[in-house]
Order: structure tokens, then C-alpha cells, then sequence
């Protein structure tokens, strides 16, 4: 059985304006497939290029649903904490407290502007 291996590589991010941006992501029913794993991997080269902290697969013009938090200071998020990238596939808000909090936060789909975003402390 041979087993084939695809680079992983970083993609074009879809900018705002592009109606990919606004379409719903499908729900993944097998994360095992080789396609979600290249997928993932290239998710994880091209925010790590593009100096994010984080991606969605529907950012890079794939309607799947599953992002990359990869979070780790660099130049735009010089304060940021140190994690591993970390796969979300179909993430669901479970629980949250009542608590919001806002912070400045950008978007690689929307570059040079950040916006004040409210967001619950704990999920």
C-alpha cells in the first residue's frame, strides 16, 4: 500500500467582498478524510504566514466548517499567548458565562482594520 504525501501550503485569503465569506460551512461527517487533513495542515501554513492567530476554512475559500486558533505573539499580536495550533471541526458553543467582555481584534479577510468586539470572558 503506498502512501501518498502532499505538502502542505499556504492558500489565498479570501478578502471582503468575496461572497464565499457569506455562505454557511458545511458540517465535516469524516474528519479522517484525506482531503480535511491536507485541508487542516494548509490552514495551519497559512495562518502562521499571514501573522494571524487564528483561520476558518471558509477564509481560504473551502465551505468546511472547521477553523485553526494558533495563537502565539507575532508582529500583529505582539502580546498574544503561546498555544499550539489547535483544529476546531464542526465547533458548538456549549456553555458560556454571562460575562462579555470587548477587546480589538482583526481579521485576515479584512486587513489594516481592527474592530472592537464583544465576546463572552469564558466559553
Amino acid at each position: 500500500m503506498s502512501t501518498k504525501f502532499i505538502m502542505a501550503e499556504s492558500l489565498q485569503i479570501a478578502q471582503l467582498g468575496n461572497p464565499i465569506l457569506r455562505q454557511p460551512a458545511r458540517l465535516i461527517e469524516n474528519i479522517s478524510a484525506q482531503h480535511i487533513q491536507h485541508l487542516i495542515n494548509n490552514l495551519i501554513v497559512t495562518v502562521t504566514a499571514a501573522n494571524g492567530v487564528g483561520i476558518a476554512a471558509p477564509q481560504v475559500s473551502e465551505q468546511h466548517c472547521v477553523f485553526i486558533v494558533a495563537s502565539r505573539p507575532n508582529l500583529r499580536y505582539p502580546h498574544a499567548p503561546l498555544m499550539e495550533p489547535t483544529a476546531m471541526v464542526n465547533p458548538r458553543l456549549v456553555d458560556h458565562s454571562e460575562e462579555i467582555i470587548k477587546d480589538w481584534e482583526g481579521c485576515l479577510s479584512i486587513p489594516g482594520i481592527r474592530g472592537l468586539v464583544p465576546r463572552y470572558r469564558v466559553i
